[in-house]
């Protein structure tokens, strides 16, 4: 059977080096030679949290998007979506409860599309600045960190992708309304998850080597994704299915998730969340919160930047890079697989562009098997393997990024 299968670069574990000119690799015998940040065992983590101020009134068992069950929470957060209605409008409002449209002829109102977006906008607004005020994420970001060293400089970035909970804007399905000859009032849960980052430390082996020369670990967001556009019409309510089943829901404008997902991998403007003394960093299989100071996320712009002693984020003009995958099973974790085609995805120099493809039985013992200039790897040998890692080297640009690799395979 030909399978062919797209993996999002941003939603795997990746290692990134930058290279520097002057020793030959190991790998091809360029002069080149890596130079690595030991991994610390840093491992990050959102978990839902009630918040306040926003029920829930009704008891759910709250799965995010992930497929992550968030047991602090005892249901869907709720807002309430209430306007003025115009007795012109009337019929109209009844039957987006009941579609009975008899008696609805005239087209609505212009009020009542200004009335109800600004009712949504403003719900939403509330929700996302109590969780914000709270240090709780409701939106897809970026994470990584670095060293900070005992000499004041700062280590490159360790980027460890995006974290979210729920891809794209949350549904609003209405639990409960009332229409009286003036006013509409709803109540509706936001299909979303207020999450507290939280983190813990694994054991490292390289990280240990270098302790002494650290003071602390510095962790690094980049801006939550916006995921509507501030003047997204709302259009009413109509019927989604949520949870296998039919629900009112107030309709409007959202982003679709490969445009945030893009978004998200673009935004190089990291700003530091937290710093972890070396002192308080041990060993530990639990989640712990990470210390951010209050009301860190209410407004990102004042986040801090790397100060001037540390060596800034590099501009990759004319930088070398390379990236591995973590090795990958192509969604056939128990078959082996003849890969026939590698293409890489993205932003980049494709003169500058080469690419190994490593394989392996059992994530160990890999063998290289193919490799070429370019962002495409064709003829290759027809063995079978189960797992697979792609290695990219490129020279980048500002602005440069890989978005994805496409394999096309036998099972």
């Amino acid at each position: 059977m030909r399978v062919k299968k797209r993996i999002e670069l941003e939603k795997i574990k990746t290692f990134k080096n930058e290279l520097t000119l002057g020793t030959p690799d190991e790998n091809d015998g360029n002069p080149d030679i890596t130079t690595e940040t030991p991994d610390c065992g840093v491992e990050f983590m959102l978990e839902g949290e009630t918040l306040a101020g926003h029920g829930p009134q009704s008891a759910a068992t709250i799965i995010d998007e992930n497929g992550k069950l968030h047991s602090n929470m005892g249901g869907w957060p709720e807002v309430e979506v209430a306007f003025t209605v115009a007795e012109s409008d009337i019929a109209r409002v009844n039957a987006w409860f009941d579609d009975n449209y008899q008696g609805v002829s005239t087209p609505e109102s212009a009020l009542l599309q200004k009335n109800r977006t600004a009712a949504v906008h403003n719900a939403l607004k509330t929700y996302f600045s109590a969780a914000h005020s709270s240090n709780l994420f409701t939106s897809p970001f970026r994470i990584g960190w670095r060293y900070r060293y005992s000499d004041n400089s700062l280590s490159e970035m360790h980027d460890c992708g995006s974290l979210d909970c729920f891809h794209t804007a949350p549904r609003l399905p209405v639990t409960t309304h009332q229409l009286t000859d003036k006013y509409l009032h709803t109540r509706a849960q936001v299909r979303n998850v207020p999450a507290r980052l939280n983190y813990r430390f694994k054991s490292s082996p390289d990280f240990s080597g270098i302790r002494n020369k650290i003071s602390a670990v510095e962790v690094y967001i980049t801006k939550q994704a916006s995921l509507y556009a501030p003047e997204a019409e709302v259009t009413g309510i109509r019927s989604i299915t949520i949870d296998g089943s039919p629900r009112r829901c107030w309709h409007y404008e959202r982003y679709a998730e490969n445009d945030i997902g893009l978004l998200i991998s673009q935004d190089n403007d990291f700003r530091r969340i937290a710093v972890i003394a070396i002192d308080e960093i041990e060993e530990n299989d639990e989640f712990s919160p990470l210390p951010i100071a209050p009301g860190a996320l209410t407004d990102f712009s004042k986040l801090p930047k790397p100060d001037s002693t540390t060596s800034e984020e590099p501009s990759m003009t004319g930088k070398k890079i390379k990236l591995l995958t973590e090795p990958l099973h192509l969604d056939y974790p128990e078959d082996e697989k003849s890969v026939r085609c590698v293409t890489l995805r993205g932003v980049f120099q494709r003169e500058t562009v080469k690419l190994r493809l490593y394989a392996s039985q059992h994530r160990e013992n890999r063998h290289l098997i193919a490799s070429t200039t370019g962002p495409y790897l064709y003829g290759i040998c027809g063995s079978k393997w189960r797992w697979f890692e792609i290695e990219i080297e490129a020279t980048m640009r500002e602005g440069d990024f890989f978005e994805a690799v496409t394999f096309e395979f036998n099972v």
